[in-house]
């Protein structure tokens, strides 16, 4: 398990902790085994909230797979027919570094992302079209990238892929302003914000910077780049 893994179940179980102490619950995380019951046999839950005629045993898990679903099928069972006993399993969201490594982009995967710009901003979903036209900013700058780290990089934050390409020379001071400007829009937009109107204009001017570092990037060889 990762570090982001452990502290997203630490967090949880602390929370859960809170939770149920302000029930008046006694919480054990990583309980002792003289605090396990012993109808549990030798499994060793997360945590244990205690009340005066039984509890609940607690058990997290990043993601579920098939055979901890089936383990925990049987031990949910096993508790449920223990008076005062529930048994709760709790699945976690994975945290954002278990996403695979992000493939650099060829050049007919960008002008096919250009093209599908063009297209949405033309039938009028020019929010769509402004979310997939920063997807192509960052897959840029990830191409564009000298550092290994950066092209191999999970995910850029908008800024770092801004500042990625204007480091590297592939978009000057006042557009990489612009588009700084732009990135709180781009955020309103990513995270629901239905009231934020994206213009035909910021998108034609946006796909024209993209159109314009693509053709840089690619006029350079793999070895002048490496």
């Amino acid at each position: 398990m990762t570090a982001d893994a452990l502290l997203l179940e630490s967090n949880t179980l602390r929370n859960l902790q809170k939770l149920s102490e302000a029930r008046g619950l006694k919480f054990y995380i990583n309980p002792p085994r003289e605090i396990i019951p012993d109808f549990l046999g030798d499994f060793q839950p997360d945590a244990i909230a205690l009340g005066p005629e039984g509890g609940i045993i607690i058990e997290v898990k990043l993601r579920g797979s098939p055979a901890s679903k089936k383990q925990l099928a049987a031990i949910s069972k096993k508790i449920s027919s223990q008076k005062g006993w529930e048994f709760r399993a709790i699945y976690l969201n994975p945290p954002s570094d278990e996403m695979p490594p992000i493939e650099k982009p060829t050049s007919e995967q960008l002008e096919a992302i250009f093209k599908e710009i063009e297209e949405l901003a033309k039938g009028g979903h020019r929010a769509a079209a402004f979310v997939r036209a920063w997807a192509a900013l960052e897959s840029l700058a990830r191409l564009a990238s000298a550092n290994s780290e950066a092209r191999d990089s999970k995910g850029l934050p908008p800024i770092q892929a801004i500042q990625i390409l204007a480091e590297e020379g592939y978009i000057e001071n006042e557009a990489a302003d612009r588009c700084r400007e732009m990135v709180k829009l781009r955020n309103a937009v990513v995270h629901g914000d239905l009231t934020i109107d994206i213009s035909a204009e910021q998108i034609e001017d946006l796909l024209e910077q993209l159109q314009a570092i693509a053709s840089d990037i690619m006029s350079v060889t793999p070895e002048q780049k490496a």
